[in-house]
């Protein structure tokens, strides 16, 4: 057991900076949004209040006699969220109420130590957000309780998939998403007018490099970006080919002839000139966003909770970008893909498993939880019921649907339910932490003129992981 918890924690400490999910480290971030504490007799409004070593509180409004529940996130935003729901929570569930309290931190360290707490069986939260690159070494040692009993309710009113990618070989499931995590491509439609290319007219990669081309010679612009610490766009591309990160057994698969031939071809549009390496090395380094909002590139595949990214940081951009489903391989492949994610989980120490379940599935499955995560947070909600409801999906105050020229909900309806989904089983935490530390940063920088399939031979020879 000694030896499987320090390679976890080996490969944890190799992430510098863990970016997969709809949220990024809390200082990507606006402040969240509690209430100022107050006296009063019987209740006490929600709190913030800031740690010595960094983190955050935020607490729901007292009420005498509740349930105290603790939640760990990574993301300032999620605080309001949770706080919110609780309240709503108190307000639907009188006979049960609880008090929240929701501490948030920088996510590689808020990560590491529920690690630690969970090796240790002692300082644990009751519920915890889980970035998707670090979730299956919490899977894997058993910390988690299954969610099964809890989502029964909602499984024909909510995108399965996003839950069930957080389960186990056995049929159970132990975390919730926030969002569907739809991939999209983004584009800036004041370049692509100026090229005279139309979005509505790529379907295929072939298709998006023969648009890059047009669009390097008219405006001198590149069409696109790629990461090398974090892994968007050759993800997609290798999921759109039915191939994973890990293999059924959750072993490391990331030295196959298909990644080998994504490395390719990503490279060749660097070599056209019409991809380049992302200021910064990602799509959350401030200075990617300053190239973003400049104009810079003309296109970005992410997921639609990408969205507020653009609302936060790009706006210059505002009324300027469109949204359309991301290229396919061949003509009739699925354009159905999710990327991203945070498997909110309940650990297994916590002394109110029952209501820490039903609490979590009310926040993340219920109409309100899911309102909120779309009108606030800006995440594809998981309840499929709000992408027909004309008061969620053609609101003129929400300021997502105010900002982009095409209408998100309409790629979710054209795909549906179906979409395929990253298996993070395994030693998916381990290869990724290889991924984003050196794969794609040699793939695409230092190691350019070496063979795809022999530097990811190498590459997977890296990996540290012990089924």
């Amino acid at each position: 057991m000694k030896k499987k918890f320090l390679s976890v924690l080996l490969c944890l400490l190799m992430t510098a900076s863990v970016i997969a999910g709809c949220g990024n480290t809390s200082s990507d971030s606006s402040e969240n949004s509690g209430a100022p504490e107050e006296e009063s007799s019987g209740e006490e409004e929600a709190a913030d209040t800031t740690d010595s070593d960094g983190s955050t509180e935020g607490k729901n409004t007292f009420v005498d006699g509740g349930t105290e529940l603790s939640l760990w996130t990574f993301q300032e935003l999620h605080v309001g969220f949770y706080t919110e729901m609780a309240d709503k929570w108190n307000e639907e569930n009188p006979d049960q109420p609880i008090n929240l309290t929701v501490t948030t931190g920088e996510s590689h360290s808020v990560q590491n130590k529920l690690l630690v707490a969970c090796q240790s069986g002692e300082g644990t939260p009751d519920i915890a957000d889980i970035e998707v690159g670090y979730y299956g070494s919490f899977l894997k040692d058993g910390y988690l309780l299954p969610l099964n009993d809890v989502v029964a309710p909602y499984e024909e009113e909510v995108v399965m998939s996003r839950i069930e990618m957080y389960g186990d070989d056995e049929g159970n499931y132990y975390g919730i998403d926030f969002h569907v995590g739809a991939s999209v491509c983004y584009y800036n439609m004041d370049i692509m007018d100026e090229a005279g290319v139309d979005p509505a007219t790529i379907v295929t990669w072939d298709d998006y490099v023969e648009a890059g081309k047009i669009v390097l010679e008219k405006t001198g612009k590149p069409m696109c970006a790629v990461e090398t610490t974090d892994l968007f766009l050759p993800q997609l591309m290798l999921l759109e080919k039915g191939v994973q990160y890990v293999d059924d057994e959750g072993n490391p698969n990331i030295n196959t002839k298909e990644h080998a031939e994504v490395l390719d071809y990503i490279r060749e549009m660097i070599n056209l000139g019409i991809c380049e390496i992302a200021p910064g090395g990602y799509f959350h380094a401030e200075e990617w966003y300053g190239h973003l909002n400049d104009g810079g590139v003309a296109s970005l595949s992410m997921p639609l909770w990408y969205m507020g990214r653009f609302t936060d940081y790009c706006e210059d951009l505002n009324g300027k970008m469109a949204i359309y489903e991301v290229p396919v391989w061949n003509e009739g492949d699925t354009r159905a893909v999710l990327q991203g994610g945070t498997g909110t989980s309940v650990i297994k120490y916590t002394e109110h498993e029952d209501l820490a379940k039903e609490f979590l599935a009310y926040a993340k499955l219920s109409e309100e939880g899911n309102e909120y995560i779309w009108n606030t947070l800006g995440f594809d909600p998981i309840r499929t019921s709000l992408w027909t409801d004309p008061d969620i999906t053609e609101d003129p105050d929400n300021k997502f649907l105010q900002y982009f020229q095409t209408n998100p909900f309409d790629i979710l309806n054209a795909n549906g339910t179906d979409l395929t989904a990253p298996d993070i089983s395994g030693g998916y935490s381990a290869t990724y932490s290889v991924l984003v530390s050196t794969t794609y940063a040699n793939a695409f920088e230092s190691a350019v003129d070496e063979d795809a399939k022999e530097l990811l031979t190498n590459e997977q020879a890296s990996v540290i992981y012990d089924p």
